[in-house]
């Protein structure tokens, strides 16, 4: 399992406010454990949110363009897993509390101490943390943990989505199943370490050869799942054909155990709906239709034909 680790300067701090005095001694304090950057007007800092996600937002109610809890809004929009610090008068804070914990997370009474600014952070720091943990579990999850992609688990999810839509929709998708060929032979001349090499550059190569709406996964073994939406058959067909091709033209360590000492793979189509209506049935015949193409010596990608 990957090691999970946090450091205070992986985190970044957005402070806002018109008062220089206070931006400086915030930042001044902060900047010894974090990055942080500082504005005194909300446009500047928008700009700033766009390129670079800040984990915490230190924010003074009025800003030298816009109102603060305007400001916090439509920084929520670009990053709503903002910890936001509102800071102000304390009368200013006690008037306005109910409608300040909506947009807020924590709050500074003005003039700041260092010891409520320690405070604040430590919450805010703990909270992202937890985020990030949460996020870093969520990640294991669905991860195949040798090639770092996604795993059969997650493919079952992801397919039933797919389906659900697709009926809703009225659209096609398309499921391929790719297995290598005389896979153990490689670990049988080289070792496991050497196999395990070549599934993770395999997968790599696989990630290349798709496109921004398919995903990928580790079916198991040496077998590996591609998810093509709102792809016929006919397209996905080609598109398993060029994976095919890349796959044996790439030159992986350990490829002179194969044949010809080459990489070569034998490739099942299915697609939805004509081929199934359930992930159960199109597995099937993407796992059939692989059987088929591995017992072809010409035609390693292989489908049913329904004209």
């Amino acid at each position: 399992m990957a090691k999970m680790t946090y450091s205070h300067l992986n985190l970044g701090i957005l402070i806002v406010d018109k008062e220089d005095p206070v931006r400086q001694q915030i930042a001044a304090f902060l900047s010894k454990k974090y990055w942080v950057w500082t504005f005194d007007n909300a446009e500047e800092a928008l700009a700033k949110l766009k390129k670079s996600q800040p984990d915490i937002l230190i924010s003074a109610l009025k800003l030298k363009d816009m109102e603060g809890t305007e400001f916090i809004d439509q920084v929520k929009k670009i990053y709503p897993d903002i910890y936001v610090v509102i800071t102000a008068s304390p009368s200013v804070l006690a008037k306005k509390m109910d409608q300040l914990k909506e947009v807020a997370s924590d709050f500074l009474s003005k003039p700041i101490s260092e010891k409520k600014l320690s405070l604040a952070l430590k919450r805010a720091v703990d909270y992202q943390h937890l985020l990030k943990k949460k996020e870093f579990y969520k990640e294991l999850s669905i991860l195949d943990h040798l090639t770092k992609i996604y795993n059969r688990r997650y493919l079952d999810l992801v397919l039933a989505r797919e389906i659900e839509r697709s009926k809703r929709f009225d659209h096609h998708f398309s499921l391929v199943l790719i297995d290598i060929d005389d896979f153990k032979r490689c670990n049988d001349k080289y070792g496991h370490s050497t196999g395990d090499s070549l599934l993770q550059r395999l997968a790599s190569l696989l990630l290349n050869q798709s496109r921004t709406m398919d995903s990928v996964f580790r079916y198991g073994g040496d077998e590996f799942t591609f998810l093509f939406p709102e792809t016929s058959k006919k397209d996905a067909v080609n598109l398993a054909r060029r994976i095919e091709l890349a796959i044996k033209e790439e030159k992986f360590d350990g490829v002179d155990a194969f044949p010809g000492s080459r990489l070569s793979c034998s490739i099942g189509v299915a697609s939805f709906p004509e081929d199934g209506l359930s992930a159960e049935a199109l597995l099937y015949v993407a796992d059939q239709m692989m059987y088929k193409a591995k017992n072809s010596k010409t035609n390693k990608v292989c489908f049913i034909s329904h004209k």
